[in-house]
């Protein structure tokens, strides 16, 4: 909700993003872009430049690369997020495998974890629902585990409806500083 890059919220950055991105650069050429834009945050740590941001390229590079050549557009941008998505959180309640989400949490906790979806949320409006639906797996998947073992998920969900709510809400709360 704050500022979170000299005078910028998240929502500024990707509407920056957004506005440099055109429709005459390849589709390789907003890949690019798009991991300066999820690596570019406040949060710095060894893992993240060690393990994470290398993986995140590979990952990028390997969507949809038989359309490397194409100019860039809205479809790819969709397809492109969600796939990310999937990557981040989890694919499907068929396979629930969640290794890279609990690998974040666990090494540069939840706060940096939301802050990375709502990054993709803020470009992609349209995979919010499926963001909510990758949740809804998890919460699924856990909902027959103890509580105790489980509050890394509690902050994760906290984390989650706050960014939800205060980028997409229709409360006003530009009162807060």
């Amino acid at each position: 909700m704050g500022k979170v890059q000299g005078s910028n919220t998240y929502r500024d950055l990707a509407h920056r993003f957004i506005s440099h991105t055109n429709d005459h650069q390849t589709f390789r050429d907003f890949k690019s872009d798009l991991y300066e834009y999820l690596s570019d945050n406040p949060f710095k740590s060894s893992y993240l430049n060690r393990q994470f941001y290398e993986k995140l390229y590979k990952q990028l590079q390997n969507t949809i690369p038989q359309s490397d050549e194409q100019p860039f557009n809205e479809f790819l941008m969709l397809r492109t997020c969600s796939q990310l998505l999937n990557y981040l959180v989890v694919e499907s309640p068929q396979k629930p495998q969640h290794f890279v989400f609990i690998d974040l949490i666990a090494n540069i906790g939840p706060t940096f974890m939301v802050s990375l979806l709502l990054k993709i949320v803020l470009l992609c409006r349209q995979v919010k629902p499926s963001l909510e639906k990758r949740f809804s797996v998890l919460f699924n998947h856990y909902e027959s585990s103890s509580t105790q073992g489980l509050q890394w998920l509690v902050k994760v969900l906290e984390n989650l409806n706050v960014a939800l709510t205060t980028n997409f809400g229709k409360v006003d709360l530009s009162f807060i500083r």
